[in-house]
């Protein structure tokens, strides 16, 4: 099974029909993909989504619940998740109250552990998907070091992001270290910067294809390696152009860089 995968979020605006979502999962495939990270349309049951799948030579690679849901779902979760074959549930981010302190994040950092060994009893791996807010600093600690150290390392795991590891200010393939243990899977798009038309403080940068941007993807790939990362999940945000071909386009390098 390939080490790319595709979180179906790039290409969101693509799959709000019926028809719209099976062409979607059509052309995904032939651009070569065979992972996805999806979350089923309202139109489409879990079993009909599973069926449009595997159609369509794709494998999801989890199900999705949103954070404070986990607990209170996770047998309909653990029976969705068997319906698709995966093993592990993605959630979101830290709720928005609980963003502004240190103790904010701990009580989200218990929230984390419930939810993760609800999860791992189920026989499902419960990952937390990062961006660069994570990374506010409380005098002696910051966010995402509180989510780190105050959770459960046998059942709370994350899901690294380059872009924005390196949107909070840190060498992506330096700090993707500090998750080795705690990643199989990772997001990955490029940053970018883009002709300057305002002041030069308001830094314009963009999501980019991999490959196309700043990011150091050899000693990225590299670290990655040595984490065991299973899966470089491709997303974009948003994309310049048309967002088929930026999938393509990341998917080809990732090749090129030796991802198969």
């Amino acid at each position: 099974m390939s080490r790319i995968g595709l979180q179906m979020y790039t290409l969101r605006d693509f799959t709000k029909t019926p028809d719209d979502f099976k062409a979607t999962l059509k052309k995904v495939a032939d651009i070569g993909i065979e992972n996805v990270q999806i979350t089923p349309p309202g139109f489409f049951t879990i079993e009909e989504t599973a069926k449009l799948l595997k159609d369509n030579g794709l494998k999801a690679d989890s199900v999705f619940r949103s954070t404070g849901k986990v607990v209170d779902t996770i047998e309909q979760a653990k029976r969705d998740a068997e319906i698709l074959g995966v093993d592990v549930l993605r959630t979101d981010s830290i709720p928005s109250e609980l963003r502004n302190d240190a103790d904010g994040y701990r009580r989200y950092a218990e929230i984390m552990n419930a939810e993760g060994r609800a999860c791992k009893a189920a026989g499902l791996r419960y990952i937390y998907h990062f961006h660069a807010f994570e990374w506010i600093s409380f005098g002696d600690i910051r966010g995402i070091d509180i989510l780190l150290d105050e959770t459960d390392p046998d059942a709370v795991f994350f899901q690294p992001d380059v872009f924005w590891l390196t949107n909070a200010g840190t060498e992506a393939s330096v700090s993707l270290k500090m998750f080795k243990g705690r990643a199989f899977f990772m997001h990955v798009k490029d940053y970018a910067i883009r002709k300057l038309e305002g002041k030069i403080e308001d830094v314009p940068f963009h999501f980019a294809s991999v490959g196309t941007g700043n990011l150091n993807w050899p000693g990225i790939i590299k670290t990655a390696d040595e984490m065991g990362i299973e899966r470089f999940v491709i997303e974009q945000d948003m994309c310049e152009g048309d967002p088929f071909a930026a999938v393509r386009l990341s998917f080809d390098n990732l090749n090129k860089m030796g991802i198969k």
